[in-house]
C-alpha cells in the first residue's frame, strides 16, 4: 500500500502496476440517477479511465473510485455488451453502437461475484487511509457494533489479522 495512502497515490501505484496512465474523471452529464451509473472503469488501448459521479458526497466518490480500482487490481475481465445508456452518457457525440464497438467491453459484463469482490476490496482499502478523505457520518453504537462483528468475521475467516501492511 502506498504511503501516505491517498486516492492519488493509490491511482499512481495502479497505473505503474498496469504500465499505463490512469485518469480519474467525473462522469459527464451531472446526475447519475438517470442511467443508474455512479462509476465505471474503461480500459482504452493505451490508458485507463475511471469515471465517478461528481454529484454525490466526497465519501461516496472515494468509495466509487476505490471500487473501480479494485476491479483493476483484481484483474477482472468483462464480457457482454455495454449498457447503451452508459455509453450515451460518456460519449454523447457517438452512436452507442459505435462506442460499443470501439470499446468492445463494458461494466455491464462484470459478474455478480466480481462486483462483490470489488466492493469488499474497496471497503477494506478504507482502513489504509492515513487521513480520512472526508468526514464520515457517525454511526449508532448498534450499527458500529454490527459492522465490527461483520468485519471480524472476515478477518477470522480469511486470516486478515495482523499489520495493515500485510493486506
Amino acid at each position: 500500500m502506498p504511503r501516505p495512502f491517498t486516492i492519488t497515490n493509490l491511482s499512481a501505484l495502479v497505473a505503474k502496476r498496469r504500465g499505463r496512465p490512469l485518469r480519474l474523471l467525473p462522469l459527464p452529464g451531472g446526475d447519475s440517477g438517470e442511467s443508474g451509473v455512479c462509476g465505471m472503469w474503461i480500459a482504452f488501448a493505451d490508458t485507463d479511465h475511471v469515471y465517478y459521479s461528481e454529484v454525490t458526497s466526497p465519501v461516496h466518490q472515494t468509495h466509487i473510485i476505490l471500487h473501480e480500482l479494485a476491479h483493476m487490481l483484481l484483474d477482472h475481465q468483462q464480457t457482454g455488451a455495454p449498457q447503451e445508456a452508459s455509453l450515451e452518457r460518456l460519449f454523447p457525440d457517438l452512436d452507442p453502437a459505435m462506442a460499443a464497438r470501439l470499446l468492445a467491453r463494458g461494466r455491464s459484463g462484470a459478474s455478480g461475484e466480481q462486483e462483490q469482490e470489488a466492493e469488499l476490496m474497496a471497503s477494506l482499502m478504507w482502513q489504509h487511509f492515513d487521513v480520512v478523505p472526508a468526514a464520515l457520518p457517525c454511526a449508532s453504537p448498534t450499527s458500529s457494533n454490527a459492522l465490527h462483528r461483520v468485519m471480524s468475521t472476515f478477518t477470522d475467516a480469511y486470516g486478515w489479522g495482523g499489520s495493515r501492511a500485510s493486506l
